[in-house]
């Protein structure tokens, strides 16, 4: 660790380059037709050998058909895990649907409780996904080596699975398989309380409201009794939480049995107990919930929302432990940082949003999404203007705060849906230092620089950009344009040197 002096003199260095980047250049942020930056866009597809790419450190674990290894980045030295299937070895067609369904709705995905893909590979041979690692294992691990656990535990724990599925419901994806071995540890506090991620879409599905889905899905402790009859509609990840509440407060499932059509067959009567111990010891705060979200009638449960505003989570202090920031002074510094963010230009917005995606557990990062977490009241990963207002108004006194609120939602609703998503909060709430560094930077220049050739030219930026966009010639203009923010040298590419100078803008 460096001292305190030799940290402000690297600091100071840093904004020195800032300035000079900054010098004489006014903001070219284009005004052609929108390019809208999305999780979609930044989730590279490559066809080339991801060993190239990635280094292998250590093997993981394996299923019917993939195995999962601990691999290194061979340009950042970031970890991540990288999945790999096996095209030609016990991989149907039906799973490799599963595969690619997975690999689809992950990348529509922006929560902070959601394994992040971060790419993928697709050759003759095999699918690698690479994704964060979640280096504490599964939940269901957990359980067996320390279960069952007290209600604090608990509910913090199911406050970040209904956060995601809130906001899984609310972008209308059901995720049908929903159980502790679905459910990775990232790492743990102080206190041994986890920070989780649900993981395994492949057999989720996007759902229209009202929609009555019908495939016979999940895994029989978890599994909801109308998905036996297949009909069926979202909720049924509904009755999967209850289950695992209830086993996370026992150490026993609700619905035990010899085999998977024993268990089934007690599931479908929905009779379970909540008087034998540990349940004669647990709040009646705590069994009301079970009972909401384990009743038979799907009218009458509760939905995800309803579960987060339940009175136990407001009993264990579960959202203000979880998203609690250690000191003022960072609050204060993220809080700056959104007040100053501006858009410059694409390339500078599309490359950030592209290295936050990749860089979860840097610490600034971290705590980004703490603060986004403390704002999003209704849980549901995404911040409106109203909420963004009640949140600054909590954290700071400003004679203009409408007017901030203003200025930073126009800033940070990039893609124009109307609300701020979890990662356009992070990406404008982080400090910049990290993400200038000389090897960080080149990362996200080969994110453009698709061939390697160390320039980035037109072709490559119409194909990255134009990938959902049926007529090019819409947004030709706005295209040459990306290209010509950074080009000082007016060749049509951009070199590294000139995408570095505009990156470094950021440092204000």
């Amino acid at each position: 660790m460096g001292s305190k002096s030799s940290k402000k003199q690297k600091n100071d260095e840093l904004k020195k380059i800032g300035e000079e980047a900054n010098k004489n250049e006014p903001s070219t942020f284009c005004t052609f037709t929108p390019i809208n930056v999305t999780n979609e866009l930044l989730v590279a597809q490559s066809k080339s050998n991801p060993d190239a790419d990635y280094k292998k450190l250590n093997f993981l674990g394996e299923g019917s058909f993939a195995s999962v290894y601990r691999v290194q980045n061979r340009y950042t030295d970031a970890i991540c895990a990288m999945k790999i299937i096996n095209k030609n070895y016990s991989c149907s067609v039906s799973d490799e649907k599963e595969i690619l369904n997975e690999i689809n709705i992950l990348r529509t995905m922006d929560h902070p409780g959601i394994l992040k893909i971060f790419e993928f590979y697709s050759n003759q041979q095999s699918y690698s996904i690479v994704t964060e690692l979640c280096p504490g294992g599964e939940l269901f691990q957990q359980i067996i080596d320390k279960g069952p656990f007290t209600e604090k535990y608990s509910a913090y724990v199911m406050y970040q699975i209904f956060s995601a599925v809130n906001y899984c419901h609310k972008m209308h994806i059901v995720h049908r398989d929903l159980k502790p071995e679905n459910i990775l540890i990232v790492n743990k506090d102080k206190d041994g309380f986890p920070t989780i991620k649900i993981c395994d879409f492949g057999t989720s599905k996007i759902f229209e409201k009202g929609a009555v889905q019908r495939k016979l899905v999940g895994s029989s402790y978890y599994i909801a009794p109308e998905v036996l009859k297949k009909h069926y509609n979202e909720k049924c990840d509904i009755w999967s939480c209850g289950v695992i509440l209830y086993i996370l407060l026992s150490a026993r499932p609700p619905f035990g049995g010899q085999d998977d059509n024993d268990i089934m067959e007690r599931v479908a009567t929905g009779v379970y107990d909540l008087e034998s111990p540990p349940f004669d010891k647990v709040s009646a705060s705590a069994l009301d919930l079970i009972r909401k979200l384990l009743t038979m009638d799907v009218n009458e449960r509760i939905t995800a929302e309803q579960a987060l505003n339940h009175p136990w989570f407001k009993e264990n202090k579960s959202q203000e432990y979880y998203n609690k920031i250690k000191d003022n002074d960072t609050m204060k510094e993220l809080i700056e940082n959104l007040k100053k963010y501006k858009r410059t230009s694409i390339i500078q917005e599309t490359a950030l949003a592209y290295l936050v995606h990749h860089f979860p557990q840097v610490k600034d990062v971290i705590n980004s999404c703490k603060l986004f977490n403390q704002m999003d009241k209704s849980g549901d990963g995404k911040i409106t203007k109203a909420e963004l207002l009640k949140g600054l108004s909590e954290r700071y006194k400003s004679k203009t705060l409408e007017q901030d609120v203003e200025e930073i939602y126009k800033n940070l609703d990039m893609d124009n849906n109307g609300y701020i998503g979890y990662e356009e909060f992070v990406r404008a709430a982080v400090s910049k230092e990290y993400f200038v560094k000389d090897n960080v930077l080149r990362f996200a220049f080969r994110y453009f620089d698709k061939d390697d050739s160390g320039e980035i030219t037109f072709d490559e930026i119409e194909n990255l950009f134009t990938q959902s966009i049926p007529d090019k010639t819409k947004v030709h203009e706005t295209l040459k344009n990306i290209i010509q923010e950074v080009d000082k040298n007016n060749d049509d590419k951009i070199t590294f040197e000139e995408f570095s100078i505009v990156m470094k803008k950021m440092i204000k």
